[in-house]
Formats: C-alpha cells, sequence, structure tokens
C-alpha cells in the first residue's frame, strides 16, 4: 500500500459519526471543533484530532509546520483526509493550490509526493532533519506496507512491533492482496466445521477478503468479493448442518456504508473458492452487522433460540436497530424493528446475551430472555427481543463526559458491560478509556468502575473470552485486559500495529477476533492489513484450564467422560461448562449439561465431566459442542477451550448429486453456458448421473440447443463437473423464457435436492440500456481534489455496474473506477480532461456519457528577469492580487461583518 491510498479518501458518509469539513487557517484559533468556516482552527493537528472518521480537514493557504512525529503521522489517517489549496475568504468553496499556496514545513522525503498530490507545498526543513530516531519510526512504518514475518514477543520487541506477551505469527500487507485495497476494516474468523480449518475475513476499502490459516504461519487468500468503495465494512459468520446434504454449510454477511446493500458470501466451496450468493436489498447501505445466539468460535445457534441477524446504522428507519430472520441464510426476511423512531435512534454497533438467571423472571417478565445491547451514540440501550415481531426497551443510560458512545461487549458471567466510547479520548483529553458497568438489574445498569490506558489511543472494539477483553485500540493496536474483576481491570499484554504513534488518531487496528478454537488471535489495522497474534498473556499464577484433547468419539448411548486440565497455577479455581448441538438434537441424541468444575489451591489433577448420549437408532454420526467459560479466581482459559463429542458413524456414502444451484438467470445469445453439479454427503464408490437439456417456453432447436450426455465421479472423487449447454439467439424481441436441464440417477446413485436447474432466458432484444449522465462540464483548479458523479436509471430496474475511463487529457489517476461516482487530483498544468462513464445492465446492455473537466492552472512568468524592471512579473502580480481583491470584494459585500480571529 502507498501512503497516497492512505490520504485518498474522499467519501463522505451519512450519520451522526462523521460528513463535517473541519477548518484551519494561519489566522485562526485552536479552539471548538473546526467546524465553523468563519472560525477556523489554526494548527492542522488540532483539527484533525477534532474530526470524526469520515470528516475532512481542509486547510488555507499559509505556512504551516510539522513539529513532532504524532502530527506527521495524524496526517495519514485513512478516515480523516487532510487537502490543501484553499481560501479563507470564500469560504474554502475552491480547492485551488497554486493560487492559496499551503506550505508545510517539516515533511520527511517519502511523504513528499503524496502531500503534493493534496495540495501542500513542501519543505522538508526543520523537523524532518530531526535525527536517526525519527528515521528509524519512518523505515519501521513504511516497512509495514510489506508482510512481515513471524517473530515471538522478546523484550518487547516481536520484529519491528512493540509487544508485550503477544507474539507475531504471520501478517498479510494490504499489498498482497488481490485487490490491491488501500485500507482495511473490520475482521472475523470461521472455522469450517467439514475440514477443521481456518478461515480469517477481513473487509477492505473494495470488497472483503477471505484468507485461509491451514498454515497460520503462511496465510492465503483464497478469494475476495468486490464491493463499492467505502471505509467501513463488518462481518459477521453463520454455520448450520445440512441433514440434506449432510455437510456444514456457512455464509457471511458483510454490512458496508457504500451501496452494495447486505452482501451474503457463500462460504461453502472452500478451500478452493468463494463467491457472493446473493444480497439483501432491504437496505442499500449498514454500518454494522451482528449475529444473536450463536457461538462466536463455530458460528453456530449454541441453544433452542432462533439465531438472528441484526442490522445497524442502515439506510432506513434512521439507522436504528432491526432483526432478520436466518431460517432462510440466503433469503432473509426481516423480523423486527422498533415501532418508532427518530433521529436520536440512531444504532452505532449492538451485542446481546441469553439471560436464564432471576434477571429473567424480574426485568423480562418470562423464564429467559434475549437481552439486546443498542450503543446508539448518545447512550447505551437494552432491548428484550425474546418475542417475535417485538422489542421491549428495558434500560437507556449513560455516563459522564459520554461523546460518542460506540460498541460493547459483556462479561462471560453475564454480570458486567464493557462500553466504548469513541471520541472522548479526542473530546476531553483522556487516555484511553473503557467503562464498566454491573447488570445486576437490566433495569437500572450502574457504573462499576473504568480501565484507563497508558496512552491516548482511542479505543474501538472489544470482546470477551475467559476473563481476558481483547480491544482493538487503534495506534496502539491489540491490547489485551485482565478482567478478572471486571471493575478493576488491568493491562495482560499488547500489540502494537501501528508503530509510529499511539496518538489519539484513526489509524491502526480497526478489530479483533479472539474466537479461534486455536486459541489464535486476528487482528485487522486500517493502515497495513491482516495481523494472526498468539496470546501468551494466559500462564498467570492462578493457571489455565483446557480440554485435554479438541475431539472425544463414543459408541452411541455411551456416557462420554470428557477431561479438563489445570496442569499448573495455585490457588482456588473454578470454570464453567456447557454443551450445545452440532450434528446431534437436545434430547433426542444427548442429554444437556453445564455446570462448573473446581480445582483447589494446590490441585493440578485432571477433572472429568459426563455427558450421556442417546442411541437414537439413527445410523448417522452426532456430534455436541462443548465449551469452557466464565473461569473464575484468575483462572485462564488455553486451548482448546472449546471440544467435539461424536458418537456414531456414517454408513459408506456414495453422496448425492445435484446442481450447485437451482435456478439461473442468462441473457440471450449465441454463447454457452456452463452448469456446475456437484457431489456432496459422500465419496464412496463410482457414482453417474444422465443429464438432459428440456424445453418449456423456450424453445429447443431455436433458443437452446438439444443436448445430453453423462457424467461419472469415480472412487473418493468429489470435484464438481460441468455441464455445457449451447444457447441461441433468436433475434426476436419478445418475454422472457425458460427452459430446464434435468439430471437422472443411474445405477441407483442418488439425487440430491438439485436435480434439476430452471435457466431463465432474458431477451436482450427488448432490453433497454441504461440511461446514464456523466454530469455537466465545469472547470477545476489544477491540483484540486475531483470528484465526477453519475447517475443512471434502467427502464427494467436492472442493477447497473459502473466503469470510469479517461478518454484524452494529462493523464490522472482514477480512484473508484467501478462506482458510480470516482475521482482524482487535478494535474498541474491546464488543459481539458475528458472522461467516459458506461453504464451496464445485468443484460449486458450499456450506455456511456462523457464529461469535460477543464483544468485552470495559475498564470505563471517564464521570461527570465531583465534590467528593463521585470513588467512581466509585475503585471502577473498584479492579476493576482485583482483576482484576490474581487474574490475578498464579493466576500465583503455578502457579508459585510468585519471577520477577527475571535468572533
Amino acid at each position: 500500500m502507498t501512503l497516497s491510498c492512505l490520504l485518498l479518501s474522499p467519501q463522505l458518509l451519512a450519520h451522526a459519526e462523521h460528513d463535517k469539513a473541519r477548518f484551519v487557517a494561519v489566522n485562526g484559533t485552536d479552539n471548538g471543533r473546526c467546524d465553523q468556516v468563519l472560525r477556523p482552527c489554526r494548527s492542522i493537528a488540532y483539527a484533525v484530532q477534532n474530526a470524526n472518521k469520515g470528516d475532512k480537514v481542509l486547510v488555507a493557504a499559509g505556512d504551516y509546520y510539522i513539529t513532532d512525529e504524532d502530527q506527521l503521522f495524524l496526517l495519514l489517517s485513512e478516515l480523516v483526509p487532510v487537502q490543501a489549496g484553499f481560501n479563507r475568504y470564500d469560504h474554502y468553496q475552491s480547492q485551488a493550490p497554486q493560487l492559496n499556496v499551503t506550505r508545510l514545513h517539516g515533511v520527511p522525503a517519502q511523504f513528499r509526493a503524496v502531500l503534493q498530490q493534496r495540495g501542500f507545498v513542501l519543505l522538508s526543513d526543520g523537523f524532518a532533519r530531526s535525527g536517526p530516531e525519527l528515521e528509524s519510526r519512518l523505515q519501521r512504518h513504511e516497512a509495514l506496507q510489506q508482510s512481515q514475518a513471524a517473530a515471538p514477543c522478546s523484550n518487547g520487541k516481536a520484529g519491528i512491533y512493540s509487544c508485550d506477551k503477544i507474539d507475531l505469527v504471520s501478517h498479510l500487507a494490504l499489498s498482497a492482496f488481490s485487490s490491491r485495497p488501500g485500507s482495511a476494516s473490520d475482521v472475523w474468523g470461521h472455522t469450517d466445521l467439514n475440514t477443521g480449518t481456518e478461515y480469517a475475513l477481513i473487509g477492505l476499502n473494495n470488497g472483503t477478503a477471505v484468507v485461509s490459516l491451514a498454515d497460520p504461519s503462511q496465510p492465503v487468500e483464497v478469494g475476495t468479493i468486490s464491493g463499492s468503495a467505502t471505509s467501513w465494512r463488518d462481518i459477521k459468520v453463520y454455520q448450520y448442518f445440512d441433514s440434506t446434504l449432510r455437510r456444514w454449510q456457512a455464509y457471511a454477511y458483510v454490512s458496508s456504508e457504500g451501496s452494495d446493500g447486505l452482501q451474503i458470501i457463500d462460504l461453502n466451496a472452500l478451500p478452493a473458492a468463494v463467491s457472493l450468493a446473493a444480497r439483501y436489498n432491504g437496505v442499500v447501505s449498514a454500518h454494522n452487522v451482528y449475529i444473536s445466539a450463536v457461538d462466536y468460535s463455530t458460528n453456530t445457534a449454541n441453544s433452542e433460540v432462533a439465531p438472528l441477524l441484526h442490522i445497524v446504522g442502515q439506510n432506513t428507519n434512521v439507522g436504528a436497530v432491526s432483526s432478520i430472520s436466518l431460517s432462510q441464510p440466503r433469503n432473509l426476511q426481516p423480523r423486527w424493528q422498533q415501532n418508532s423512531f427518530n433521529g436520536n435512534d440512531y444504532t452505532h454497533d449492538a451485542a446481546s446475551m441469553r439471560v436464564t438467571d432471576g434477571r429473567a423472571s424480574s426485568d423480562c417478565g418470562r423464564a429467559n430472555c434475549t437481552v439486546l445491547f443498542d450503543f446508539n451514540e448518545n447512550d447505551v440501550r437494552l432491548w428484550d427481543i425474546s418475542d417475535t415481531g417485538t422489542g421491549t426497551e428495558l434500560s437507556r443510560f449513560s455516563y459522564d463526559l459520554a461523546s460518542y458512545v460506540h460498541s460493547g461487549w459483556w462479561s462471560e458471567d453475564q454480570q458486567f458491560l464493557f462500553v466504548h466510547d469513541e471520541l472522548d479520548e479526542v473530546d476531553h483529553n483522556l487516555n484511553t478509556t473503557l467503562r464498566v458497568f454491573n447488570l445486576n438489574s437490566l433495569r437500572q445498569p450502574v457504573a462499576a468502575g473504568s480501565w484507563v490506558g497508558p496512552t491516548p489511543a482511542i479505543d474501538h472494539n472489544g470482546y470477551v473470552r475467559g476473563n481476558r477483553y481483547y480491544l482493538s485500540n487503534y495506534q496502539r493496536g491489540l491490547t489485551i485486559l485482565d478482567i478478572s474483576n471486571p471493575a478493576a481491570a488491568q493491562q495482560a499484554g499488547f500489540f502494537d500495529s501501528f508503530v509510529a504513534s499511539d496518538s489519539n488518531a484513526f489509524n491502526g487496528m480497526w478489530g479483533v477476533y479472539p474466537y479461534l478454537p486455536s486459541g489464535l488471535i486476528l487482528g485487522s489495522d486500517i493502515n497495513s492489513g491482516l495481523y494472526v497474534l498468539r496470546d501468551n498473556t494466559l500462564t498467570g499464577a492462578a493457571g489455565a484450564a483446557s480440554f485435554t484433547a479438541g475431539t472425544l468419539a463414543v459408541a452411541p448411548g455411551a456416557a462420554a467422560v470428557i477431561s479438563v486440565q489445570r496442569p499448573t497455577g495455585s490457588g482456588a479455581v473454578s470454570v464453567a461448562y456447557q454443551t450445545f448441538a452440532g450434528r446431534a438434537t437436545t434430547g433426542v441424541d444427548f442429554e444437556p449439561a453445564q455446570g462448573r468444575i473446581s480445582w483447589a489451591a494446590d490441585d493440578h489433577s485432571d477433572k472429568t465431566l459426563v455427558i450421556n448420549t442417546i442411541d437414537s437408532g439413527v445410523a448417522a454420526k452426532r456430534s455436541v459442542f462443548v465449551r469452557l467459560f466464565d473461569p473464575q479466581s484468575g483462572l485462564t482459559l488455553a486451548a482448546p477451550s472449546i471440544m467435539t463429542l461424536t458418537f456414531g458413524e456414517d454408513p459408506p456414502q456414495a453422496g448425492m448429486l445435484g446442481f450447485v444451484q437451482s435456478q439461473l438467470n442468462w441473457v440471450e445469445a449465441n454463447d454457452t453456458l456452463e452448469l456446475a453439479v456437484r457431489r456432496t454427503a459422500g465419496r464412496d464408490g463410482e457414482v453417474r448421473v444422465r443429464w438432459q437439456v428440456q424445453g418449456g417456453s423456450a424453445t429447443i432447436g431455436q433458443d437452446v440447443a438439444a443436448g445430453s450426455g453423462e457424467l461419472v465421479w469415480a472412487d473418493a472423487e468429489t470435484a464438481d463437473q460441468i455441464i455445457t449447454v449451447q444457447l441461441l439467439d433468436d433475434d426476436i424481441a419478445e418475454t422472457d423464457e425458460q427452459f430446464s436441464v434435468l439430471l437422472s440417477s443411474v445405477g441407483g446413485s442418488e439425487l440430491g435436492s438439485n436435480a434439476s436447474i430452471t435457466i431463465t432466458l432474458r431477451d436482450d432484444d427488448s432490453n433497454t440500456a441504461p440511461v446514464v449522465n456523466a454530469g455537466e462540464d465545469r472547470q477545476v483548479n489544477a491540483g484540486q481534489f475531483v470528484t465526477l458523479t453519475s447517475t443512471a436509471q434502467d427502464a427494467e430496474a436492472d442493477t447497473i455496474s459502473y466503469l470510469w475511463q479517461q478518454l484524452s487529457g494529462t493523464p490522472v489517476s482514477l480512484q473508484g473506477v467501478n462506482s458510480a461516482s470516482s475521482s482524482f487530483i487535478a494535474p498541474a498544468s491546464a488543459g481539458a480532461l475528458v472522461f467516459r462513464v458506461t453504464a451496464t445492465d445485468t443484460l449486458g446492455a450499456s450506455s456511456s456519457d462523457e464529461v469535460t473537466i477543464s483544468v485552470l492552472a495559475a498564470v505563471q512568468n517564464t521570461q527570465p528577469p531583465s534590467s528593463g524592471g521585470g513588467s512581466g512579473a509585475l503585471f502577473v502580480m498584479a492579476l493576482l492580487l485583482l483576482l484576490r481583491w474581487r474574490r475578498y470584494a464579493v466576500y465583503r459585500l455578502l457579508y459585510p461583518v468585519k471577520i477577527t480571529d475571535d468572533k
């Protein structure tokens, strides 16, 4: 990743957290929030620190000085871009770097090209020559643009990173991803229960990447699902067992503040590939997504309560939290949303827990209840969402110095809630501050304490596993807290992924995922990509508890005796355990169990728990998950803290044969169509299937060629096989037509649920191309940041894709070429730039429009000085002064009140 990618973030997003401009002028005053055009701030650093994610800082002409490294790296925030070359007296309306000369002093050489593109004139004096310490820091920062090798944390360092008790297992830099993203956002993990392989899913500013951790020291990108250009992406995974396919199925749900809707990524072809399964178009954009009633290590349902997908910060209902059923994972259906909502109901993030103790009765009025935590900028709201279609607010609370109530998580004993505020470090000059609330009453949570960190780095997101809190701490990277006493948390370790600075800016680690069964920790860094880390904070005085093995197999009906160990440690400790169904049915295949395991002060013997399986007479493999949680008295959790109990065996299975999908839309054309047939739920022996094209409203011989054949899989072969169908274009304008391809069994081979596929031929002869408008021709200043915005309409309401191209003029670097809007930095010389945008619908019909951007450059004197008095230079200077005087005169006519620095 280049630094230019770090600084280019033109998109302004639309909720209360961001989308403001912040203003800077040399005669301004560092006071307030810098968001009043008549009251600009004086320094760039102050403005950036008082901005929110998604804001931009506009800098007026003059001289500005970088005096320390924190000021320098504030310029690198991906989420608060800085642009220079503005004029205070025209209200920062037009960026003209050649007229409004903005000089930045003290910038090291490696940043010059980037900041020049942003409109600055760079002078490498002063701080830029401050010595070897700064040079070493800059070199380490530049090194993050390439993947770093594994390194243990020793003497406070893991390679180039500062650390304490956290090893670097691997680093996949942004430059190593196939899509060449400019930044990263959130991260989640997935364990494929069919194979046991672990994966990382990381949000990028141009899509979502799935990375295999089959060898965690050598992560490999499986694939990237592209998406609109945006700095915000959030990801969650849902996995369930399909009894028909006899295979675990998994989908990832990705929200963004672009225009992608909610993307549903198919993870079922791993490790070979990933694909976009569908989109939920009930929203255009959403800030965050969360799944309730699942275990976060397996992403599977962990109780009889149905998992729900919750979207927040979406473009509908002012962003108020709403819930969606996952009963059809590819075809989402709304379930609950607030009955009434207003501007104060915007939700930024959410979490939930299932309550089964006395609070369910006293606070929810039921035997058990699902409590949703709603973090909505100003306060925290607790909802009982146990009833289908409704939600009941239990409480609403805030705290002193609340600036932006951002997110949070709950302790495993369900008695405490940890709350993040994303702006209090900036607004109130605090060090990292994590607040803790007591949940003894769901109706009246009360403040219980806080943890204050050693630096002003902003706390972003956090998750609990055992008695550890895993906190993405922006410029400080990952911080791990010991929450044995939640009201008095203590730092247990850290790993600083942003090596340049620990200040309160929006750089560094965005997200963390601590739930992989292996115990590895995933981190996503905005500026430098994916991190795989090893947590060495778990070797405390009280010792660590874990299962002695990650799997155990018994005969159906047998009592499974599972061993739990604490090989070292002192003091009396305990840990809770519980079961939840995998491939088994609670009460039919096994007896659910939960309880606590205890050790006396000097007891290091293995303990056992017993799970009673039931022989239900079904000839199939069954599985149950058992997890350890809520360690007490300083005990930690080591891997494996989740194990899989299996009983019974699947009989030899030849598998089932079926199409990968049951329906497909295709454009009518002279084309070949390839259809994949998959063998699932078995691999024993040879299997065969016949296929045949069958006409419907589409005519064989006119719309599709006749075809038939046979597919054969050898013993143990599972790779997809391909049927090729020849399509025919009849050049007749008509309605959409359909035909099918049918599978039939050969030699007793079993067919799956998709024994046929219906292909809808969309007629391209009656289709109309979308109508696109590239915008009005206009003039811009040399060096200006320019956004090209197109609009397109399609009579058939098809999805539209975009492509921007430059046709003529001085070449520029276009950003976002596949979005409705694209951007670039205008060149330094005058001239006309012509751009074309092409809009294409799903049938391949397209139309284009062009826009001309005329670049105006300041008049330069190219004549050498002469003894004749330099009349050319004087004329140019007079012309520039006249232009400035006219701007100021117009301004004074419109705004006759005298402007001063303090009014």
